[in-house]
């Protein structure tokens, strides 16, 4: 049985990982919307000779949400593109250290990105920039989603930290890379024997 002091600390981490299940999601309706956009286009355009002026930008502009919103589950389902020939060949602790080392690494960088990325959608709205597009949006609505994919980023590097004492060293094949599943935050000795954590 789980001690009461874990019980904070598991829920925070289920709200991490269900925050990137979210924005997953939202990915997917972004997909079908800018997949519709398009086709309506098409349409328009090489049908009825009446293309619409909001089609390309609201489409680029989502496929800039889509692409930053879901780097926080990328992360989690441990999908991010990286450099295993060496890792392979390593230990257990070696792997697990260097897996702890990426994560701090993505951590400081997504800090980073959202202090210097907040300065720039600040300065956006005070000075009211706009893109240079035929919509005009504004550039803010563009430059948001860096933000919040990075704090989203952030939070799951950190919430990673936290769980990487206590689940199996990554491994990473010829075949490819199979790291463990995530799991709840929980110590060796609170788990029951034999009993894998989902």
């Amino acid at each position: 049985m789980p001690q009461p002091s874990a019980a904070p600390a598991t829920r925070l981490l289920t709200t991490v990982d269900g925050l990137g299940n979210f924005c997953a999601r939202l990915g997917d309706l972004i997909i079908i919307a800018i997949s519709v956009m398009l086709f309506y286009e098409v349409g328009a355009r090489y049908l009825f000779n009446s293309p619409t002026q909001w089609s390309q930008d609201i489409a680029v502009t989502l496929q800039v949400w889509f692409t930053y919103l879901g780097m926080a589950y990328v992360l989690r389902q441990h999908q991010l593109i990286r450099i295993t020939a060496v890792l392979g060949l390593l230990p257990a602790r070696g792997r697990q250290l260097l897996e702890g080392l990426s994560l701090l690494i993505i951590l400081a960088f997504s800090t980073v990105a959202v202090t210097k990325g907040w300065g720039i959608v600040a300065d956006s709205i005070h000075l009211g920039r706009r893109q240079p597009t035929m919509l005009e949006l504004p550039n803010w609505i563009s430059e948001l989603p860096v933000v919040i994919g990075f704090a989203l980023l952030g939070v799951q590097a950190l919430a990673d930290l936290l769980r990487l004492p206590f689940r199996p060293a990554p491994e990473f094949t010829p075949a490819g890379e199979h790291a463990p599943p995530a799991e709840e935050f929980a110590a060796p000795s609170q788990r029951a024997p034999g009993i894998s954590q989902p």
